[in-house]
């Protein structure tokens, strides 16, 4: 499977700023001043090993990640990610023009990049759309009411076919296995966990963790069970997440308390909160890797922060 991530904020779309640009250059160029460039391979050597705060950004489009198993494309949710994704598949000629696309839920900053999504306009493009809520095909046509956007659905050119999902379920497409849980979420949200080649990659954001009994715990242990990949609801720090109960969403700390039960290989922090910058987001996972390390010293589980662009071979 490869894992491509389109958009890893959360809330709301999060464009960086001048302000945060400037920050960066100015460390850059600090850092800059101690070195001799002469040729471009010198300065590309100097980036390469810059910290990932100076290198790269985090991205400021909310949620949807594509996973490519075999010949077939799957989608989860259509943040405002998925419009490069649109332009990704347009500039690249990709002849596959079917999808598969899974919905956490149906919070704007989920559903709003479908509407910008270019292939969706196009007679090839066929969308099979996939959701545990029910009634999905209406949530879209309340979204593009002539009240709140100019194009309605049906004017949206691609074939779309709607599928009931029902929730706790799977469904198999072209010998891949997809299975979601509910999630602690205003409204629910739902994880999706994808089985193929022998390999897992589990979906689980828009998320929180409070009030275990052992029940709920061991069914979300047991559906995060021995992942190749987690991407996980990380949008806040600790502190926060115990001020903000019942908001739905959770911490890196969560995360990697269960990943380790979990026996889960890789930990992407995800979801991150449109008021850090890339620095506070960095910092977050600072402490998470120290939290890992504290508390789970013999432990092999790898974590990441997700970035817009990053790619993941399992």
């Amino acid at each position: 499977m490869l894992i491509r991530l389109w958009g890893v904020r959360g809330s709301i779309p999060t464009p960086s700023t001048t302000k945060l640009y400037r920050q960066k250059l100015s460390k850059v160029l600090r850092l800059a001043s101690e070195k001799k460039f002469e040729t471009d391979s010198d300065i590309n050597e100097f980036i390469e090993s810059l910290d990932p705060a100076l290198n790269s950004v985090i991205g400021g489009n909310t949620p949807c990640v594509e996973v490519l198993a075999g010949d077939t494309r799957l989608v989860f949710d259509m943040g405002s990610g998925m419009r490069p994704l649109g332009n990704f598949l347009l500039d690249s000629k990709d002849p596959n023009t079917e999808m598969h696309v899974f919905i956490s839920h149906t919070h704007w900053d989920h559903i709003q990049g479908w509407v910008f999504f270019k292939p969706g306009f196009i007679p090839s493009y066929k969308m099979n759309f996939y959701s545990p809520h029910g009634n999905f095909e209406q949530r879209l046509n309340a979204q593009q009411d002539f009240r709140f956007f100019p194009v309605p659905l049906n004017f949206m050119a691609s074939h779309k076919e709607f599928h009931d999902f029902t929730p706790e379920s799977s469904v198999v497409i072209n010998g891949i296995k997809i299975s979601n849980t509910e999630l602690h979420h205003p409204g629910k949200s739902y994880g999706y966990r994808v089985e193929y080649g022998g390999k897992v990659f589990v979906y689980a954001t828009d998320s929180e963790y409070n009030n275990f009994n052992t029940k709920r715990y061991e069914r979300l242990v047991d559906f995060f069970k021995d992942a190749d990949a987690l991407i996980f609801d990380a949008q806040y720090s600790f502190d926060q997440e115990i001020q903000r109960i019942d908001w739905g969403h959770s911490s890196a700390f969560a995360g990697v308390d269960l990943a380790i039960q979990a026996n889960v290989k890789e930990l992407i922090l995800f979801h991150h909160d449109p008021d850090n910058t890339d620095f506070q987001i960095l910092s977050l996972y600072d402490l998470s890797i120290k939290y890992l390390a504290d508390n789970y010293p013999q432990n092999n589980l790898t974590v990441t922060v997700a970035r817009e662009g990053a790619e993941f071979n399992l």
